[in-house]
């Protein structure tokens, strides 16, 4: 039985099942072992992240999680086997980073698709998250480079936000279009509830592209309720 029809099984007999099974197969493609593997909503982190299975509406996105040496800074990385089994039989295996980060990977539907897109998570701060961006398509995922904020959410017109905070009282939300699924920033907002202030920062005639003039952009995002 294929990865995706085991998972299906334990889902449709447990309901809100602690994990997910999943077959690793050898070389010669036989099944060798089989084994629960948690949701990564309900993995741990203890200084490393767990084996994880990410429940999509249209298949499944199984998570393996190996040393990685570390980055720039000495931090330790963890390489991310990556294996997405779509419902329809579509496969795709692809390779991704975990950095020193408690949070876990998440699925969520970035730019507004109604497909679940990948977040692989980089490094966390006080409050911001880096994250890795994996766009969901026909052909499967596909890198769509990296944010640093509390999240990211579509907001409309193609238009994707990410709010990240540089201070107890300022904000700066940037936002983003996929273009040739990659995320392209045209825009940012930089507010300040110390003072009241708000204003949109333009870069390089990305609110052309957003279809907004500065005036545009500012009554919606700086002067609205």
């Amino acid at each position: 039985m294929g990865v995706f029809m085991q998972a299906a099984a334990v889902l449709m007999l447990g309901g809100l099942a602690a994990g997910i099974a999943v077959s690793q197969s050898g070389r010669d493609g036989a099944s060798i072992v089989e084994e629960t593997v948690p949701a990564c909503d309900q993995a741990e982190y203890d200084g490393a992240h767990q084996d994880c299975v990410l429940q999509l509406a249209n298949g499944l996105l199984v998570v393996r999680v190996s040393e990685g040496g570390t980055d720039e800074w000495g931090d330790p990385i963890e390489r991310a086997d990556l294996s997405f089994h779509r419902a329809d039989g579509f496969t795709q295996s692809f390779d991704g980073t975990l950095g020193s980060s408690f949070m876990q990977p998440t699925a969520e539907d970035v730019d507004g698709d109604g497909d679940l897109d990948l977040l692989l998570p980089q490094a966390t701060g006080n409050v911001n998250t880096t994250s890795q961006v994996w766009l969901q398509g026909e052909t499967g995922f596909v890198a769509a480079g990296s944010i640093n904020g509390i999240g990211i959410e579509p907001v409309g017109g193609g238009l994707m936000s990410v709010a990240a905070r540089s201070s107890a009282a300022e904000w700066e939300t940037t936002y983003y279009i996929a273009r040739d699924n990659r995320l392209i920033g045209l825009f940012s907002v930089s507010t300040d509830f110390s003072d009241g202030s708000c204003a949109v920062n333009d870069w390089d005639g990305g609110l052309a592209e957003a279809g907004m003039t500065l005036d545009d952009a500012t009554a919606r995002f700086c002067d609205a309720d």
